[in-house]
């Protein structure tokens, strides 16, 4: 497998990206064939919901942008709630990922959407076989 930047090899020794802010790092990798964020605190959550990367002959880089896609929706649906002064869990799509990943990326919004455009935006494949 060959993997450009900004994907990287995690610390899980899995292909991955490192969703980092001044002041942390987040990992997102795909380990033995299931997503892993792991997050600054320690904690981990496997995303179950999402089967990648034989679902539509997606490729696994896709795979990752329709990851980050999700945490970015989720972030904002709790933006969102949170400004019409309701719960940061009642937005349409605030369930996506449980409270304290959905916190994280709500915290790391503009991060998650900076690697989306990064990846989109690069015509190479950044993770081949």
């Amino acid at each position: 497998m060959t993997i450009k930047h900004p994907f990287i090899i995690t610390p899980r020794l899995a292909p991955g990206l490192c969703i980092q802010d001044a002041h942390s790092c987040a990992w997102l990798s795909f380990d033995d064939g299931e997503f892993v964020l792991d997050l600054p605190d320690g904690s981990k959550h496997v995303i179950t919901d999402f089967r990648a990367p034989a679902c539509g002959g997606h490729t696994l880089q896709e795979s990752f942008t329709a990851i980050l896609s999700f945490l970015g929706a989720c972030a904002e649906s709790r933006q969102y709630a949170t400004r019409k002064g309701k719960g940061p869990m009642s937005g349409e799509n605030s369930d996506l990922f449980p409270a304290h990943v959905g916190k994280w990326a709500e915290s790391m919004s503009d991060e998650l959407g900076m690697l989306v455009c990064e990846i989109e935006e690069n015509d190479d494949d950044l993770i081949t076989d």
